[in-house]
């Protein structure tokens, strides 16, 4: 039996359901119109154990403001209700809901529309709070919630969930992450029924014009946004990236569990042209408040930076937006970072060995700024994963269904002599070379780092660098490359530490190039064959940087170290001159690339070092002993042959 329920005014905002002592307070944008102008009615659909097939309450016209209406249902405190909003015929979620029905696996297409809950749960912080990491400190690690330990030997019990991640916090630890970077893991609906995609067997009967009904195809193999890029219910937790029933415990659960491990939490937020910019600042305040999330990489056509980075809710929130976005904002403004697209491609060029890059090289290095940061990367979560960027010339997206033409042709990759999958010795070397080359890039310049998930190891996608509907091993994580990838994982985890470690690396101000404490050295050089003369010319590969460890200071008291970071990206040997340290201090061989380490020749006044071809070798200072100080200061300078690479493909096709 329905029950006829009173309802009274209340105040218009904030949208969305909430229970009041009162009763249950619900206010919805309600700004349809009919074909002859007139407002269409509108209401709210409510569903309990009295109303299974739903009671219809409209909101009274004259509580309406604007375009907003709202209402109190009084005395009404049923917690497992739920409820659908409707204006004339179309029924519809409200966008501004906390909770929904979590009834659909992932993929599934939904039959019914899930409808809204009323989330009260009470959920124990333990005193947790945002972690407020500064960009300077930052490693930023990007992962997709399903994909990330959704195969098989991810090792985990709940693959592919929230809870899955937190049973991967020990991994992120030992690698030295701070900060993940979740791809879009709001509620939004992944499947996209208008396309279909098409099995070898459908693909052949299709060719003899004996396709089954494309209805009955598409309902069993409907096309999935793996990605989510998409409009979706911003205020909520996608509920099938949840193990259990509650999607907003568990999500909270998993960001207090990385606070509790010093690992920050960001997520990517696409926002389509019609999303209001009052609307995205109150969805970002919901989330710092409600989940006490650290940041936020906004994308879409019409962001408003300028409005969000005068948020003082939000100062203390990482907000990454894409560069174009940044001309925007005036002032200092500590928050806001742009995603650097520019050291990803110039990088990329350089690695591979393409001239007239040396400039662009310098620039991205040293590229840090106060106002704003910069977040730099090898490979993301578009385009080719970093194993695929040495081992592939072209993209290879055949599995997406679109012909191989959708994905960007431009991936300045390079494969190292053969297309794909190689067991050729000489090639695997290379190109663990390479990524090892790429990885060291990366971390040793000045930009926050970020890596995408499974790149650590060398997983690789096939050379698809556009697998937005792929929700399977293209995709996933695949756990099982760590035992190939162990070398680079490996060293991947010592560049990450000795980043940390060294302020000088990541220094919080940004690197002059000049002598500004009168210590005797910049806080960066770059060197040639001969110390503190560079080659920048359009054909040069070669070049020495060195930090002074002058200006980094460790505990804020003691000269961090000096670096010098040798870099032979030439398919030649090339010699580099080593900068004369402080007295008592000599250089060290620190890390390389290359299965051998240059040695140091020469004089103490008079040094240099032989790199072999397409390497980087890392060098510190240390303390020179009196004894091994006299050896050094005696032994002559002479050039030992350094064995070279074994790339003898040339240069083709660079």
């Amino acid at each position: 039996m329905q029950k006829t329920f009173q309802v009274t005014r209340t105040q218009a905002y904030p949208l969305g359901a909430s229970f009041q002592k009162e009763g249950l307070r619900i206010a919805a944008v309600c700004d349809r119109r009919e074909q002859d102008g007139s407002r269409c009615k509108a209401g709210v659909i409510l569903y309990d154990r009295r109303h299974t097939r739903g009671l219809k309450i409209a909101f009274p016209e004259e509580y309406r403001v604007g375009a907003v209406c709202s209402m109190l249902i009084l005395d009404y405190q049923d917690r497992d209700c739920h409820y659908l909003l409707y204006q004339g015929e179309e029924i519809y979620q409200d966008p501004y809901c906390k909770a929904v029905e979590n009834l659909y696996r992932y993929g599934v297409v939904k039959k019914t529309l899930p409808k809204c809950k009323v989330e009260d749960g009470f959920f124990d912080w333990q005193e947790d709070v945002p972690l407020r990491i500064p960009y300077e400190d930052a490693i930023l690690y990007a992962l997709h919630v399903r994909g990330f330990t959704k195969h098989q030997s991810s090792g985990v019990k709940q693959k592919g969930t929230y809870s899955g991640i937190v049973e991967k916090i020990p991994y992120l630890q030992e690698l030295g992450i701070n900060m993940v970077l979740l791809m879009p893991a709001y509620e939004f609906d992944e499947v996209m029924q208008e396309h279909v995609l098409q099995t070898a067997e459908e693909a052949a009967l299709s060719y003899r014009q004996k396709l089954p009904d494309k209805e009955e195809t598409a309902e069993r193999r409907p096309r999935l946004n793996y990605w989510g890029y998409q409009r979706g219910l911003y205020y909520i937790p996608k509920g099938a990236y949840a193990s259990k029933q509650s999607p907003v415990t568990e999500y909270k659960t998993m960001i207090r569990s990385l606070h509790q491990n010093g690992i920050g939490v960001a997520m990517q937020f696409y926002f389509p042209p019609e999303v209001s910019p009052v609307e995205i600042l109150d969805i970002l305040r919901y989330w710092v408040l409600e989940y006490h999330i650290d940041g936020f990489h906004l994308m879409g056509a019409e962001i408003p930076m300028e409005l969000l980075s005068r948020e003082p809710l939000l100062t203390d929130t990482m907000l990454l937006f894409d560069r174009q976005y940044t001309k925007n904002v005036e002032g200092r403004h500590n928050s806001v970072g742009w995603m650097n697209d520019g050291f990803l491609y110039d990088m990329r060029r350089f690695l591979k060995g393409d001239d007239n890059l040396m400039d662009a090289f310098l620039c991205h290095v040293r590229e840090h700024q106060q106002e704003t940061g910069i977040v730099n990367y090898m490979a993301k979560w578009d385009g080719l994963r970093l194993m695929d960027l040495v081992s592939y010339d072209r993209k290879h997206n055949e599995e997406n269904g679109e012909d191989n033409t959708d994905g960007t042709d431009y991936n300045c990759s390079w494969n190292c002599g053969i297309e794909g999958k190689s067991r050729k010795k000489s090639i695997m070397e290379l190109r663990m070379r390479q990524m090892k080359n790429a990885m060291t890039l990366l971390l040793m310049s000045q930009g926050t780092p970020l890596l995408y998930s499974g790149d650590e190891f060398g997983n690789t996608q096939g050379g698809n660098n556009n697998p937005y509907c792929q929700d399977n091993a293209v995709a996933w994580i695949k756990w099982n490359d760590t035992q190939g990838g162990k070398e680079l994982l490996e060293y991947t985890k010592r560049l990450i530490a000795l980043r940390k470690k060294h302020p000088i690396l990541h220094n919080k101000a940004p690197l002059r190039g000049i002598d500004f404490l009168s210590c005797g050295y910049p806080d960066i050089s770059v060197h040639g064959q001969e110390a503190w003369k560079p080659d920048i010319t359009p054909a040069s590969h070669t070049i020495g940087i060195m930090y002074c460890g002058c200006y980094g200071k460790t505990d804020g008291k003691q000269d961090d170290s000096f670096f010098y970071i040798a870099v032979n990206m030439h398919w030649k040997l090339h010699y580099l001159g080593l900068p004369k340290l402080p007295k008592n201090k000599q250089w060290s061989h620190l890390l390389s690339t290359s299965k051998e380490a240059p040695e140091i020749e020469g004089k103490e006044t008079s040094q240099e070092i032989g790199i072999p071809p397409r390497t980087i070798a890392i060098y510190t200072a240390i303390d020179m002993p009196e004894i091994q100080n006299r050896t050094v200061v005696g032994r002559k300078m002479v050039r030992k042959p350094c064995k070279t690479d074994t790339d003898k493909s040339k240069k083709k096709d660079i």
